[in-house]
């Protein structure tokens, strides 16, 4: 929960990670709709309490639908940010965000319909009130931007859309927000008082990539309907979108992001923030299934993403997609498997799946797919090893097995001795291992160590830390080892 201040009012509001598992009943819905550019993601971030919608002075930048929940009043209701619409373009990138849109507007119990005070109303509103009007849904017009005293009174020259009252607000810096919320609440249906209820918790599963790799096709058809927008325009996803999902009674949330290209490519304010997203939502997620055109194979990028999300502690799984494109050149579909093991070989023997999505339909989830079971199988077995937890007595047992087999180098001309073995985390595994001298094995038999738990225990593209600490030392002194501080 979060506060912020309407017209000098504190109120709490609330915006889940996926909103959409707060049951109906207690939550109505709220579609926010209206041409490019006028102030709608910022009247959303306004309802939900924090920036969570991207926002540009310049039109287009809302493509998908992005969910939130405010709070007023000790009422509760979900809000659904959506992308600018033009009824005269009805093909391409806009005609998928009209049609996300229309999707809102059929989900919604109130659609809320932004106009800009400072325009005035111009032909595409008037089409556009002219379509709610037909719709027969509640709607409500709010006239955004109305930052003055003589924007308010412009504003009252919206009534010739024939909706009824205007609602004159400026979303930026809150001025009219509190009466509209007011009203908004009044039009509702009628909502119980009991907080929206989270969505169970399940394993988090993003797919990040570079820009077309797939990564919105892939969700799709794993949730066999057109959730998130594709298009052949590269950064077409700019908002982290959260995806309840069900798969052999284990409860998921995916997570489609939006391409990231390298930090000198990345000019625009939408896309660097749509970047930190991306690497924010790495933050919030178990396992990172990275995305690769197979038709381009691995690159730089690639490898940077990979291992910015090892590096974080999170499981990867290998999705080499677009493999229709290559399998049926057996010698090109060879080297690209083996340089793909190659070039992602410090993700420790992750799954690579080769995945593929074909037919008509394939953009609205409705296409032909290959090997997504296998990726949701190699997604769950990298969940379940990232948060493996092994009994003490086998870890030593191991141990005393890899001592036997091939013994610790010495450390400064003295013999080393290893004690003993635990694992004191998970997500990721932590293993400390207890010697006579402090951080005193070589990096190639940290490897070799690492090697055979790996292999004992299946932990594929998970990374496993390793800790060697000096026998019966105080954690003061194991600071200094780390720091290479002598006592």
């Amino acid at each position: 929960m979060s506060e912020i201040e309407f017209e000098g009012e504190t109120v709490e509001l609330s915006a889940d990670d996926d909103p959409r598992g707060a049951s109906a009943a207690s939550a109505p819905l709220v579609a926010i709709i209206g041409r490019p550019n006028v102030g709608k993601s910022t009247l959303f971030n306004r309802l939900v309490g924090r920036r969570e919608a991207i926002v540009e002075d310049r039109p287009g930048v809302t493509r998908d639908r992005l969910y939130g929940v405010a709070s007023w009043e000790g009422r509760h209701f979900l809000v659904v940010d959506t992308g600018g619409v033009d009824p005269s373009l009805d093909t391409g990138l806009p005609g998928h965000i009209r049609s996300q849109a229309e999707v809102a507007m059929e989900e919604a119990d109130l659609i809320l319909f932004v106009v800009d005070a400072k325009e005035g109303a111009t032909a595409v509103d008037i089409d556009i009130a002219a379509e709610l009007r037909r719709s027969g849904k509640p709607v409500m017009l709010a006239a955004n931007k109305a930052d003055s005293p003589s924007r308010e009174l412009a504003a009252a020259a919206m009534h010739e859309l024939g909706l009824g009252e205007v609602h004159a607000v400026s979303a930026a810096h809150g001025r009219g927000v509190g009466d509209f919320c007011d009203a908004l609440l009044e039009r509702l249906p009628a909502a119980t008082e009991a907080q929206p209820t989270p969505i169970p918790p399940g394993t988090r599963i993003a797919f990040i990539g570079r820009p077309n790799a797939g990564k919105s096709t892939l969700v799709n058809t794993l949730l066999e309907e057109q959730r998130v927008i594709v298009s052949d325009t590269p950064g077409t996803t700019r908002d982290p979108v959260y995806l309840p999902f069900r798969y052999k009674d284990r409860d998921l949330v995916l997570t489609d992001t939006a391409g990231l290209r390298r930090r000198k490519q990345i000019a625009r304010a939408m896309e660097k923030l749509a970047a930190i997203k991306s690497i924010r939502t790495m933050e919030r997620t178990q396992v990172v299934v990275l995305v690769i055109d197979a038709s381009q194979g691995v690159t730089d990028q690639d490898q940077r993403l990979a291992r910015m999300a090892f590096e974080r502690g999170k499981g990867v799984v290998v999705a080499l997609h677009k493999w229709d494109l290559i399998r049926r050149d057996g010698k090109l579909a060879k080297d690209t498997l083996a340089y793909t093991q190659e070039a992602l070989g410090f993700l420790e023997n992750p799954y690579i799946i080769k995945s593929s999505v074909i037919g008509e339909g394939r953009d609205e989830g409705k296409g032909r797919a290959f090997n997504l079971a296998e990726l949701l199988d190699a997604c769950l077995s990298t969940a379940a090893a990232l948060g493996k937890r092994i009994p003490t007595s086998a870890l030593n047992e191991e141990l005393q097995g890899a001592v036997a087999d091939h013994s610790p180098p010495m450390y400064r001309a003295k013999s080393v001795r290893l004690y003993f073995a635990t694992q004191a985390e998970n997500e990721p595994p932590l293993i400390v291992i207890s010697a006579n001298h402090g951080r005193c094995l070589s990096p190639a038999y940290e490897r070799y160590l690492l090697r055979r738990i790996r292999r004992r225990w299946h932990l594929r593209g998970v990374p496993v830390r390793l800790v060697v600490r000096g026998r019966g030392r105080g954690n003061k002194d194991r600071g200094k080892e780390r720091s290479g501080k002598k006592k």
